[in-house]
């Protein structure tokens, strides 16, 4: 079966509008990302525990998983007006190695929005020097009082 699928070309927009003592500070910005296949967006509940895993990135994509060098842009929002919900990136391919591994821990406030455009991760638990970047096999997240929805985009080619 030969695919109807064509590549399309994202546009993400970030713009800051804020005029402080008359002057205009924000900015605009514009990115276009070729070559995008497939995209999904969907609305989670998160609790306090345990972590809920939102995302799983493996070498090809599947049910649930994507592929990590297809990706390209991952948006995760907070829709909760009151509860922080806690991002955590994690790299390793067991639990026991997740927990040695690289963890990169985010803070989402209320109604906040974080976009990241590569799976690249670096962090330890141990306190160690910068060696390389890895690939995160997993986003979870935890709400901090109270369960949290969230919205997660994910666009990949």
């Amino acid at each position: 079966m030969a695919t109807t699928v064509n590549d399309a070309t994202m546009t993400v927009t970030v713009n800051e509008d804020i005029i402080l003592n008359g002057h205009q500070v924000g900015s605009k910005t514009i990115q276009k990302i070729d070559g995008i296949n497939e995209a999904s967006r969907r609305i989670l509940t998160v609790t306090t525990e345990p972590e809920t895993e939102i995302l799983a990135l493996s070498s090809s994509a599947g049910r649930g998983t994507y592929s990590s060098s297809d990706l390209q842009y991952i948006r995760v929002t907070n829709l909760d007006d009151t509860n922080f919900v806690r991002l955590t990136f994690v790299s390793g391919t067991s639990e026991e190695t997740a927990r040695k591994a690289n963890r990169f821990d985010v803070k989402l406030e209320a109604e906040r929005t974080m976009i990241f455009t590569n799976p690249s991760i670096s962090g330890s638990n141990e306190n160690l020097a910068f060696t390389s970047f890895n690939d995160f096999t997993d986003l979870k997240a935890t709400a901090n009082t109270a369960s949290v929805d969230i919205e997660l985009f994910v666009a990949s080619k």
